[in-house]
């Protein structure tokens, strides 16, 4: 990512992140001793959330000094990662950048067991029109999926997927991964996030076509490394290894949504 040592200051108001634009304002300071600057505001977003640096880390595919030089102003992570940022911690763009709007408030996130990050989305953080398509997943050989990606519907997307290229979802099929995920539930994928250990992840054996079919597997990525994915699925419980050529292309699952 890259974003070690480097101050990012964007300062043209046509500058988009997400569907937002940044202000000449991004720098600014704030009247407020609490969250006068943007790393402040991070940081106090981080904390209402529920998350540790550790997991912005990793959703970002970073390291957590990188998160920790966010929140001490030492450095700024870059304008296309803000409204990601956002989402991830359940605030608005407008706050972070300007602390426009209410503070976010502090809620209780409850994870599931095995599974602490992939939680599942309440409506009141659905954004926007239903634009997000989800696509069908059938059991194959050896307990893969087959997804065609031919939409069967689409909804609204969650906070972490606003303006994300090419997020979609994939209604999950098979038990190896209950309770994490349940047959019928919708796995939120963003494909633009790298691989990163201690996050879910939907591995494909090609690369996804518009219309076509892939095999892909749904499993917890526990290491990897140049050769090979390290994964683990839950039903029944299971780690094991899978080689990089067979499965090529990894896609981040950020959320869920219940079936039942």
């Amino acid at each position: 990512m890259g974003d070690m040592g480097k101050l990012y200051l964007p300062t043209l108001s046509s500058q988009k992140v997400g569907a937002k634009k940044v202000s000449n304002n991004y720098n600014c300071s704030m009247t407020s001793d609490d969250i006068e600057t943007l790393g402040a505001r991070i940081k106090y977003a981080r904390k209402a959330a529920k998350r540790t640096q550790s997991e912005v880390a990793a959703h970002f595919g970073i390291s957590r000094v990188s998160v920790t030089q966010w929140e001490s102003d030492k450095t700024k992570p870059e304008v296309s990662k803000i409204g990601d940022l956002a989402g991830f911690l359940d605030t608005s763009v407008d706050f972070l950048i300007e602390r426009k709007g209410a503070p976010p408030i502090a809620v209780e996130v409850k994870s599931l067991p095995g599974d602490p990050r992939s939680r599942a989305i309440p409506g009141n953080e659905l954004i926007g029109a239903r634009d997000m398509p989800v696509y069908a997943a059938a059991m194959g050989g050896d307990g893969h999926m087959l997804i065609s990606f031919e939409a069967i519907d689409y909804v609204k997307r969650p906070a972490a997927l606003q303006s994300v290229k090419g997020g979609y979802g994939i209604l999950v099929s098979g038990d190896s991964m209950i309770p994490a995920y349940w047959p019928g539930d919708t796995a939120l994928v963003n494909p633009n996030l790298p691989a990163h250990r201690d996050t879910d992840v939907v591995l494909y054996h090609t690369p996804p076509k518009e219309r076509g079919e892939a095999q892909a597997i749904i499993k917890r990525l526990i290491g990897i490394n140049d050769r090979e994915w390290r994964l683990e699925q839950y039903k029944p419980s299971n780690e094991f290894s899978e080689s990089r050529i067979d499965w090529p292309v990894c896609h981040r699952v950020v959320g869920k949504y219940n079936a039942r």
